[in-house]
């Protein structure tokens, strides 16, 4: 008798476990709950890319590539833009990083800062409710980051709903 409680107590704690991963959209390993590559698509970056023509074309050769980033985050780069969605860091730990320290505010998200870093990519970090996203674009040649600004915020208001 004692054993039957026993099997019946400890399938019992394996199901409420299970239960409680499954609500949580986990997965084995860490799994993102929302896929960045998902978003990022080659319709959505042929929108925001600062790039043009040729240069477009040569960016987008590759695949993209994806990652996940600790329990429920995940990475994707494609088209000389990365998405980062809820990495390891919250948005405190990434305003305190050096080189962030004159990030101009923007009007985007609950709180975001954006960027320009040594010239090769402009960069935001938008804090929306409990989910975290960066955004690191390529700067093409002859532009600056101030320039595409309005292109990353184009790309972060296009991902923004699907964080909700």
């Amino acid at each position: 008798m004692r054993l039957f409680f026993t099997a019946v107590i400890a399938t019992a704690a394996f199901a409420s476990s299970i239960s409680a991963f499954q609500a949580r959209g986990g997965a084995a390993g860490g799994q993102p709950t929302i896929r960045a590559c998902s978003l990022l698509t080659r319709e959505l970056i042929r929108k925001v890319t600062p790039y043009e023509g040729k240069a477009l074309e040569i960016s987008l050769m590759g695949g993209p590539e994806a990652d996940s980033l600790g329990a429920g985050g995940s990475d994707c780069c494609d088209g000389g833009i990365c998405v980062q969605i809820d990495p390891r860091f919250g948005f405190e730990t990434f305003k305190a990083q050096k080189g962030w320290e004159h990030a101009e505010h923007v009007s985007v998200g609950d709180e975001a800062l954006f960027h320009d870093n040594i010239g090769e990519w402009a960069e935001l970090v938008v804090r929306s409710g409990a989910h975290l996203l960066t955004i690191r674009m390529d700067i093409p040649r002859g532009k600056t980051a101030a320039s595409i600004k309005s292109n990353v915020l184009a790309l972060a208001n296009a991902l923004l709903p699907a964080l909700k």
